[in-house]
């Protein structure tokens, strides 16, 4: 845990912030996110953990981040530091350099899905939104000094991370033979490859009368884009068995993305394996971290939840949603 009023001070010196009337943690998760305020403006730092992002890194975001903005896409607006073209804060801290990144606070809500009357319009919305931002980056030069989410990223690294939490050979070969066909599955050589969000799940788009704004492109990188389209059918699996509610938002998101923008047919087949690989994905971070956040959260019984999950949505590599 850092210290709020050192974080004020940097954040005030390094973007030339006015003196803040508050600095407060609004999330605790991979990154670290405080909520700045004054003189009746929000901004949000986030800081990555010791690690996990290289300053070159953040800056490729940042600066690809504005070119979007620059070209159309409703994305979050980063802030500049007043030192030169620098973007990001190196906080020294005892575990490490951590880096540190400053947006303008987006107005909006975030989407919910359960128990929503409205929950068909927003996934709707969303999927439009995820489209424009694909269309729009699609016209930039690629992205560079990003991660590049190919299937080692996506499958083999965290299917192994995944098994190696299970001591049971029932549970350990099953996940085996779930990452073998996951593989067969996305084999096919023309799956588009280009921009990539990362983790467009189901909260990452906070909402506002008519206008969307996509935030955290904390994963952004080159990758598949069958993966950045599953990721919202991830988001609803979380808190969704397959069948008709989850069908019904699953198929409106699509909609509204095919409003906007086309999806290949290798892609859309690719959609159900996907959807399976980026649960794994998002296991194996919460595996990675235990120790930071515990067994409680992580542990034990989480894992059986996930294996209950992966037996019920892997029916979708078999019979896809409409």
């Amino acid at each position: 845990m850092l210290r709020v009023d050192d974080l004020r001070d940097a954040a005030a010196r390094g973007f030339g912030l006015p003196a803040m009337a508050s600095c407060q943690l609004q999330r605790a998760f991979i990154n670290d996110i405080y909520r700045l305020d004054a003189e009746g403006r929000t901004w949000f730092l986030r800081i990555a953990p010791a690690g996990w992002r290289t300053v070159a890194q953040v800056e490729a975001e940042i600066g690809f981040l504005r070119s979007l903005i620059e070209a159309g896409a409703p994305v979050v607006e980063p802030v500049s530091r007043v030192e030169g073209s620098a973007s990001v804060l190196t906080l020294d801290a005892p575990e490490g350099p951590r880096v540190a990144a400053l947006f303008f606070g987006a107005a909006g809500f975030e989407p919910l899905f359960s128990g929503n009357p409205d929950a068909l319009t927003i996934a709707h919305r969303y999927g439009r939104a995820s489209a424009r931002l694909h269309a729009v980056a699609d016209q930039l030069p690629a992205i560079g000094g990003r991660p590049q989410m190919d299937l080692d990223f996506l499958l083999r690294d965290p299917l192994a991370v995944v098994i190696e939490q299970f001591g049971k050979g029932e549970e350990r070969d099953y996940l085996a033979r779930l990452g073998d066909r996951l593989m067969a599955a996305l084999s096919d050589a023309s799956l588009c490859w280009g921009f990539a969000h990362g983790d467009l799940n189901s909260s990452n788009i906070l909402f506002r009368d008519e206008d969307e704004t996509i935030i955290d492109f904390d994963c952004c990188g080159l990758g598949y884009r069958a993966n950045d389209i599953a990721a919202f059918a991830r988001g609803i699996s979380l808190f969704h068995m397959p069948g008709a509610e989850a069908s019904a938002l699953l198929g409106a998101h699509l909609a509204g993305y095919r409003e906007a923008y086309a999806i290949e047919p290798g892609d859309l087949a690719a959609l159900p394996a996907f959807l399976i690989v980026q649960r794994l994905w998002v296991a194996s971070l919460h595996f990675q971290r235990q120790g930071r956040f515990g067994l409680a959260s992580f542990g034990p019984a989480y894992g059986a939840r996930l294996m209950h999950s992966l037996r019920a949505w892997e029916s979708v590599l078999d019979a896809p949603p409409d």
